[in-house]
Formats: structure tokens, sequence, C-alpha cells
């Protein structure tokens, strides 16, 4: 089971433009490996896109086909008895938790509240238990075909009866559509370790009714099986390709990019897209660096973001970066390729025989962009190593080749 460590982590706000002073690394007119030495800086590997995918795998997250982890449970329930809706697993832990990366989302059924007026009222019992300030639950209320939040809840939350004064729902579309979304971003779940108990959402009592009279126009328990439906989006696709383009690349004309190009002003919403580099061969390492490049349009308005992570076994990850921003279409590049990530002090059992580089682009429910230039996505090209090597043993012929292209 994958789980990820939060190393060198850096939130940054990009609004403009990149670091246009970024080179690509030197590359060696010789490798003499009998005249290595632990002071002289080597590339390990270098890929500038020019040779196509050449080992890399990309694929989209959402496509696993899991069942919605909305279900109706006993653990925890209301009161103590019987069965609650709980969007939570015990996949991780024994006293139930959430995963990495959820958007999960229970639906009330489209219900008639026209009798209400102004005092239709929809109220609930609940309880929460999810990482503060990244991970929330959202009541929401459909409002011309568009989801409204009503309230967001993070952190920890014992169970709660909202009671008659709930909240008022005669604004919104007739027939009514609500919901409870909950929604987790890439790190720090139980997955990994930030043991939560029942996290993170449970829910009972569902019910919407005329507060003027009390009469009762959609009431759900949950004995029986539960009336609320439970559901998760679906494929969202894979949109990672290889993309010839003078204006996006940075050494042209190839590069990886994570967009559409039918439409390259908007990136389809609930996005969580992978992209692996081929294992790299590290063996010999006294420390080794991590450069790549990167020109995003990814609007900051929205809290759509990508990751980098590094992982030298294929199953704990190592978070490098965590970002977004605008730099206009065409317009600046970003990245470490003057100081670069180091990730030898990242893995305990350093030196490393291998590694491999993950970036993964997500966006939220209503997609990504357009940005400031009218574009959206990221690209990335240029990616190497480099280090000091102190072993004598001659690499494979396609490391080297590397170096040359």
């Amino acid at each position: 089971m994958r789980s990820l460590v939060i190393g060198l982590t850096v939130l940054a706000l990009a609004g403009g433009a990149g670091i246009a002073s970024a080179t690509r690394p030197a590359v060696e007119t010789a490798i003499d490996r009998d005249d290595v030495s632990p002071t002289r800086l080597v590339t390990f590997w270098f890929d500038d896109m020019e040779s196509g995918e050449n080992g890399w795998t990309h694929g989209d997250w959402t496509a696993s086909g899991a069942p919605p982890r909305f279900h109706v449970d006993t653990y925890m329930a209301y009161g103590g008895t019987g069965s609650s809706w709980w969007c939570g697993t015990f996949d991780y832990d024994a006293d139930g938790g959430y995963g990495n990366s959820w958007y999960e989302y229970l639906d009330i059924p489209a219900t008639d509240i026209s009798s209400a007026g102004p005092y239709a009222i929809l109220t609930f019992a609940f309880r929460y238990d999810s990482e503060a300030t990244y991970d929330f639950t959202y009541i929401q209320a459909e409002s011309l075909g568009v989801w409204q939040d009503l309230e967001a809840f993070d952190g920890f939350g014992a169970w709660f009866d909202i009671g008659a004064y709930g909240y008022l729902i005669g604004a919104y579309d007739n027939p009514f559509m609500g919901r409870f979304l909950f929604s987790s971003d890439g790190a720090w779940s139980d997955e990994e370790g930030n043991n939560t108990v029942g996290g993170g959402f449970a829910c009972d009592n569902v019910k919407l009714f005329d507060f003027y009279n009390s009469t009762v126009l959609f009431y759900d328990d949950v004995e029986g099986g539960g009336l609320c439906v439970p559901g998760h989006p679906g494929a969202s696709g894979d949109w990672w390709h290889i993309r010839s383009d003078y204006c996006s690349s940075f050494s042209v004309p190839n590069s990886w990019w994570c967009g559409d190009d039918a439409d390259t002003s908007l990136i389809p919403p609930l996005l969580q897209n992978w992209l692996d580099t081929p294992w790299i061969n590290i063996s010999g390492a006294a420390t080794c660096t991590h450069h790549s490049l990167v020109h995003v349009e990814i609007p900051t308005v929205d809290n759509d973001y990508y990751t980098c992570d590094v992982t030298f076994d294929g199953a704990t990850y190592y978070n490098l970066r965590a970002s977004w921003g605008d730099f206009g279409t065409c317009d600046g590049w970003s990245g470490n390729a003057n100081t670069g990530w180091a990730i030898d002090g990242l893995a305990a059992g350093w030196p490393q025989s291998q590694c491999q580089f993950e970036w993964t682009f997500w966006t939220t429910a209503n997609g990504c962009g357009p940005g400031t230039g009218g574009g959206a996505g990221m690209t990335i090209d240029d990616v190497w190593l480099d280090g000091y090597d102190t072993s004598v043993e001659e690499r494979s012929w396609g490391g080297i080749k590397a170096l040359y292209r």
C-alpha cells in the first residue's frame, strides 16, 4: 500500500513569471568511470522528452473502480445504536479513517419543497474527524444547476444534532438537490498514519421539513439501508501526453503536458492524473539532487494544484513540492534548475540503488482554468539528476546515451 512522507514540501504562490535564468545541465565531454571521485559532479540521468515517452508512464487515479466510500454502518453510529451514513474505512487502521485524495458525496434525493416556500429547512446529525485546514466536508445545495456551499467542516467534531434550526433552503432549486461532500487532499490522512478515529464524516437523521407547520418532506434515519444515495466521480481520463509545441516547451519542441488539445483553456474537473519517470539507477551516488522545469497555468483561486514526489521502493513516497500558479501562456518557467531538491537526505536507508519521480495534477469540482493568458494545465520539461558518485562501476549504455542527447 502506497504511503507518503512529507519531506521537503515547498508551497508556492507563483503569480507571475517563472525563473527566466533556468538552464539545462552541462553535458560532460567525457566519462571515465575510473576517474570518478567524491568531488566530481556527475549527471546520473537526463531527459528533455525529445525521444518521446522513453519509459515514462502515466494514468488516472479516479479510474480505480473502487465503490463509493459513503455507506451505511453501525460503527460509531449516532446515539450508540442502529446505523448511520459513514464516509470512512478500516483499510488503514482498526479505529476507522480515510485515505488521500478522496472525493465522496452523499446525495439527498430530489425533493419537492414548494409547499414549504421560504420555510423549507435542511437538518441532520453529524460528526467529523479530518485534517484541519486541508480535508473538508461540505454541506451543499444546488442553485441554477451549480453546487453552492452552505457550510464546511474540518478538524474534529463529535456527534451533534442541528435540530429544527437548520439551513434555510427555500431559495435553492426546486426540486431541492442537496448533498454532503467529503474531500481530502493528497497527503496526511489515515492512509499515512494520521490516525483519526472514525474519520472522516458521518451523518444521520437527514430531514427536509416545513418549519412553519412541521410537515416532513424527506426523512432518512438510515435504518433499513438508508434513502440517500452515495457516489463519487467516475474516470476523469488521462490527460498527460507528449506535446510538440515551440511555445510550450523549454527545450523545444517536446514536453510533457497535462491538458486538453481540444480545449486548451480548461482542465476537466476532479482530475487526479499521475506521471512517473522511469526507474533511475543511482547506485553508488554519495549525494543526489533532482532538477526539473515546469510551466503552469493553474489559477490560484480554486485550490487546483500539482505535487512532485520521489520513491525509492515504489511503496513509500516523499513529497518534494506542492504548488500552483499562473505564468500566462508561453511566458515563464519555474523549477529547481539552479538549486535542486536533494533526495539523499530523505530516505533512512541511504545510499539507494534506484529512484522514481511522480507528478500528480489535481483539480476541483469545476475544473481548472482559464488562466490570465487564456490557457490551463501544466507542462514538464528537462528533468535530470546529478550528484557526487563514489562508484567505479560503469553505468548502463542507456544511461550514458542520455547525457549526449
